[in-house]
């Protein structure tokens, strides 16, 4: 397991309430490896993370599959694990989230 970095983010509608980013990973990233993601740099509250989704490339730029990613949210930080699978693929990272704090009662 190793961390792993960003080599580019797009946040889809810059300065909206609701953020949309998209994370792209080397093709050197393995299973159980991790991204950490700091929310408030992408517009996110620490309690206003929607949804996270991942897609894995198994051949680069071709063939592309939904992975299902792990997380875990602590002090505004976003740790995604990559899960078992496939070794050396090319990722992509996609979180949405408000601007504002989240309300979940």
């Amino acid at each position: 397991m190793a961390a792993v970095s960003v080599l580019k983010d797009w946040e889809v509608v810059p300065n909206a309430g609701l953020k949309r980013v998209l994370f792209v990973l080397a093709n050197t990233v393995d299973a159980a490896d991790t991204v950490a993601i700091t929310l408030a740099t992408h517009g996110i509250s620490a309690t206003g993370l929607l949804a996270v989704s991942g897609w894995v490339h198994t051949t680069d730029g071709s063939v592309i599959t939904t992975e299902a990613v792990t997380t875990s949210v602590t002090a505004g930080v976003l740790t995604v694990t990559i899960p078992a699978g496939t070794n050396n693929d090319f990722r992509v990272i996609e979180i949405v989230g408000r601007s504002d704090v989240g309300a979940f009662a």
